[in-house]
């Protein structure tokens, strides 16, 4: 086996960036934008979604090799042992740990330097590479046919603050409210020039008692404005909060199905809270920003009019502490990335904690949870102690070059006195000038930084705000005919994740004639679920079509179709709420006792909401924890029931009942005239069909 490893290189070589992985599955997809990206064709992991979205399995090591085929590199799959991948030509994609994939980016004496799209860049001892490099390496470099191009969709500041109605008239208000502050704050020197140099100085108080009082009015008048500005900060801020949020949540809401199933729900909360950053940087750090750098401009003018030589001697240690905060900003960068991340991490690992606290309990697995919890929580400690350690080199180079500065601009400034080239005074309102002007110019910087860092929680809110909502078909001139018989028929219906998986649901045909009640069965993992979610409109199908009573689902339009269907599936829940709200799904409108009655009782749960304390105003925990399995899930079947469909959908929705109740609900079910399609394995519920389907005998999946 032959490598190529030695590259004739006349520039400076390209970084391979950190790209970490937004859904469960795009490790491989995130590998591929790495290494695109180091070669100069700039693509994002939202243009490599629209090439090949990735189902929550992931994709194969053929279909990476095909993706960076297609954007123009060549490419070798290789098996090598550990000796020899010191040979590989970087950056390489590693197979690892048998589920995931990483990019190499180097060899080191006693290990090797990787960038895992899950956690970021780190080094892996040979005795952890070993455990986890299953030998399968897949080798890139460029062809005739790459291109250095860009395909990337950046989430910017402006696309977010242009959303906020009547921002701009608060945000100029704002700078001009500071602006007058900090010029009414520029004149404060030179009450102490005046003092210094006119009072002391030649013994006359004449005029001090009046300028004395002026500089005390302008002081009030400062603090009047300050605090008109402030209340100003503190409505734009909370305004913001509220018109970000409402625009995330709006939009978060209308994302398909598929974007909730391949996240962690900790990852989406963490990006949702991205929006308090963002915030902050606009109603404050951008005004002070904007009014920093006229104070720079204005403060430098007057230090000039004092002294050219005292001003160069400020400026160029400015220049330095700009020079270093420069340099190290991509090491900031990166780790503050990471703490993002790792944060995400902890808090997903928190969720599914409180999830599953029962399973926890009851298997003794809290120590377990315990330090899964701890290690993630240390892991995000330490990528805080990196950051808090680059912010504590600043400060420190901060406090050197602005210590030093000012001891080099007293000794001058003294000198030019000596000379009779300035006055006490004048060095005295110099150097509060200069304050001034060190203090706006290091706040400017810091808002420059914050700015740049400001990209990484706008990437990750992107990950909302860029996915294309739901494909809804809402037909406006559809009208609903007097009655829906309730026929539901599937033609040649196939659906699956993504192009390079097989069909899970392969040219389906299938009817279900009105007020049938059928029940859908077959061995686990076989697609029951899924079918379920096609048919409800939840999940858009790949190839043929549905149809309601000879009617295209596409031509009646989503929503409408939803309006007519309700369901219990496996994981629904209840929310923070009474009873009475969860039946009726927190209708807005006129709610009737007497249509939650009527479904109650079909459910088999209104006697038992009578005997509780407080009846249907009976508040519910967010996971139902104050009823018991069997009694939520009728809770459930009642919400169903209330919004009178015409499609009924049951998953597995009896599961927790006992005997008795499960046949008296099957009875008042079989009783309504509603085309009803459930998936069940208790033999009472199969029972009670008019029509068993097997699933396998009707889907024939090659």
């Amino acid at each position: 086996m032959s490598f190529t490893n030695a590259v004739l290189q006349f520039k400076k070589s390209p970084k391979l960036p950190v790209i970490l992985q937004d859904e469960i599955g795009e490790c491989g997809h995130a590998c591929v934008a790495m290494i695109s990206n180091f070669w100069g064709h700039k693509l994002d992991l939202h243009a490599l979604r629209k090439m090949n979205n990735p189902s929550q399995r992931g994709i194969s090591l053929l279909v990476v090799k095909n993706l960076l085929e297609t954007i123009g590199f060549s490419t070798r799959a290789l098996k090598v042992s550990l000796e020899q991948i010191g040979q590989i030509k970087t950056p390489a994609i590693l197979h690892w740990d048998m589920n995931h994939f990483v990019v190499l980016k180097k060899m080191k004496r006693d290990g090797v330097v990787i960038h895992d799209p899950a956690t970021g860049i780190r080094y892996c001892s040979m005795d952890e590479l070993s455990s986890s490099f299953t030998g399968i390496v897949l080798e890139v470099e460029k062809s005739e046919h790459f291109a250095r191009i860009k395909d990337t969709s950046k989430l910017s500041l402006f696309s977010l603050v242009k959303t906020v109605v009547g921002i701009n008239r608060y945000i100029l208000l704002l700078i001009l409210l500071s602006l007058s502050i900090e010029i009414l704050g520029l004149l404060n020197p030179l009450f102490v020039q005046y003092v210094t140099d006119d009072v002391v100085g030649t013994s006359n108080s004449n005029n001090l008692h009046i300028i004395a009082c002026a500089f005390i009015i302008l002081v009030l008048i400062q603090a009047f404005t300050e605090y008109i500005r402030g209340n100003m900060v503190i409505y734009l801020s909370n305004n913001l909060t509220e018109q970000f949020s409402a625009n995330v949540v709006r939009h978060l809401l209308t994302l398909p199905l598929q974007y909730f199933e391949k996240r962690h729900k900790g990852d989406i909360q963490s990006k949702f809270q991205a929006i308090d950053q963002i915030q902050k940087k606009i109603s404050t750090d951008f005004v002070n920003a904007v009014l920093d750098g006229l104070m720079i401009v204005i403060n430098l003018v007057v230090m000039i009019i004092y002294s050219r030589f005292l001003t160069l001697l400020v400026v160029m240690a400015l220049f330095l502490y700009l020079a270093i905060r420069y340099l190290s900003y991509h090491s900031l960068k990166k780790q503050t990335e990471s703490s993002i991340t790792q944060h995400a991490k902890t808090a997903s690992v928190f969720l599914e904690t409180l999830q599953g606290i029962i399973p926890i309990k009851s298997f003794l697995k809290e120590k377990m949870r315990f330090n899964a919890w701890r290690n993630s929580n240390i892991h995000s400690l330490n990528a805080d102690i990196k950051v808090s350690q680059i912010h504590l080199l600043y400060n420190i180079v901060n406090q050197l070059i602005f210590h030093i500065e000012p001891v080099l601009v007293i000794c001058a400034g003294a000198s030019l006195i000596l000379k009779n080239e300035f006055s006490v005074g004048m060095l005295i309102a110099f150097l509060s000038y200069r304050l001034m002007l060190v203090n706006k110019a290091a706040s400017f910087i810091q808002n420059l930084v914050d700015y740049q860092l400001i990209s990484i929680q706008l990437s990750r809110l992107s990950d909302i705000l860029l996915q294309e909502p739901e494909v809804l078909d809402n037909v406006s001139c559809y009208r609903q005919p007097a009655r829906t018989a309730g026929t539901l028929s599937l033609r040649n219906v196939t659906f699956k994740y993504n192009d390079n998986e097989k069909n899970i649901l392969n040219n389906i045909n299938l009817t279900i004639n009105p007020g049938e009640k059928v029940v859908i069965v077959g061995p686990s993992g076989c697609g029951k679920s899924t079918l379920l979610k096609v048919m409800m409109g939840l999940l858009s199908i790949s190839s043929g079509d549905i149809y309601l009573d000879n009617v295209s689902i596409r031509d009646i339009g989503i929503l409408n179709y939803r309006n007519l269907t309700a369901s219990v599936m496996q994981d629904d829940v209840l929310l923070t709420g009474s009873i009475r709200d969860n039946i009726s799904f927190f209708d807005e409108g006129d709610v009737s006792m007497e249509v939650i009655h009527q479904a109650a009782k079909l459910a088999s749960i209104h006697d038992v909401i009578l005997k509780l304390p407080m009846g249907y105003d009976t508040m519910v925990g967010e996971m139902g924890s104050t009823l018991s399995g069997g009694q939520k899930q009728r809770v459930l079947l009642a919400r169903a029931l209330y919004k009178k469909p015409k499609l009924l959908f049951l998953d597995e929705a009896t599961s927790h009942l006992d005997v008795d109740n499960e046949k008296r609900i099957n009875q008042a079910l079989k009783s309504l005239e509603i085309t009803q399609i459930s998936i069940a394995h208790r033999e009472e519920s199969i029972r009670m069909a008019d029509r068993i389907i097997n699933l396998d005998a009707i889907n024939v999946t090659s």
